[in-house]
């Protein structure tokens, strides 16, 4: 999501925070790997590199976080900017940019991205998570609704809507991170502070059960997987990467301080593979957790 410090008062932010409850501390040294501006989500390719998105820009960043060093792997011709990024094959990847959904291959040399198709009657398109590997669900957060889109064919529809994906406030902006694990979408809504769970079927990606909400007062923007089956969050204005069970989700930890943080991805070759990588106001951050 968005950077909040660009678009709402200290004072809001403030109150934000002091709304937040107390959580566990465990506090581990989160190191910049690159500086680059406004990041907006992370993906890890199987070779180890970072994938980073900008809104504000159509360039694909690529980070190498071991030399520490980034360039652009391609421009994706036809979007203002990105968002929502996941691998729904091996070096494949969708893509959000503005309304449109793309095909970023990185299968090719050098790689190509293809627009495969726009969601003519979204509103504000952020959150992405694969279902499997011809499906992504993607969260319009203007509307408080996730699609359902085979990047194959193109063919979308609106899978879940619910009150708890609405928007609300000053900034209508509702649903945000949004992951899919063991047939259950969890998600975020950034300023109703909440977190969310429902249990989907596999195919349609219609709930099969009631929503479960998990808190209302720790603001939650992307999260991701670790390897040890906890979920981590980025909290944007709270400033932090937190840690959740899956099996006590009502709790959280705090493990890291990573300023404006948006969105997190975990390592994938054998050396980083405990290390999440967290996107951020002032670029990417590597945080080592504690398996």
């Amino acid at each position: 999501m968005f950077h909040l410090q660009s678009l709402i008062s200290a004072s809001l932010l403030a109150a934000v925070a002091s709304a937040a409850p107390a959580l566990e501390q465990r506090q581990s040294t989160a190191t910049q790997v690159v500086r680059l501006s406004s990041i907006e989500n992370v993906a890890v390719r199987p070779n180890g590199i970072i994938l980073a998105t900008n809104m504000n820009s159509n360039n694909l960043y690529a980070v190498d976080p071991v030399a520490k060093t980034s360039s652009t792997a391609l421009q994706v011709t036809g979007a203002s900017g990105l968002s929502g990024i996941g691998e729904y094959a091996p070096d494949l990847f969708a893509i959000i940019g503005g309304k449109g959904i793309y095909k970023v291959d990185f299968t090719s040399t050098p790689p190509k991205s293809s627009l495969i198709k726009t969601i003519t009657e979204a509103n504000n398109l952020n959150g992405l998570a694969v279902l499997d590997n011809s499906t992504v669900l993607v969260a319009d957060a203007g509307k408080g609704s996730v699609y359902r889109f085979d990047v194959n064919t193109g063919t979308y529809s609106e899978a879940l809507k619910d009150p708890t994906m609405a928007p609300s406030g000053g900034i209508p902006f509702g649903i945000d991170g949004i992951k899919v694990k063991d047939g259950v979408l969890w998600y975020t809504n950034i300023f109703r502070n909440s977190f969310h769970k429902v249990s989907i079927d596999a195919a349609t990606a219609k709930a099969t059960g009631s929503v479960t909400t998990l808190w209302t007062n720790l603001m939650g923007d992307d999260l991701c997987f670790g390897p040890n089956g906890k979920i981590y969050l980025a909290t944007n204005g709270r400033n932090s990467l937190v840690e959740v069970d899956p099996a006590a989700a009502t709790k959280s930890t705090n493990v890291a301080t990573v300023q404006g943080s948006t969105s997190c991805a975990f390592g994938r070759t054998e050396k980083d593979k405990n290390v999440a990588y967290v996107g951020a106001g002032q670029g990417i951050f590597a945080v080592t957790i504690k398996i």
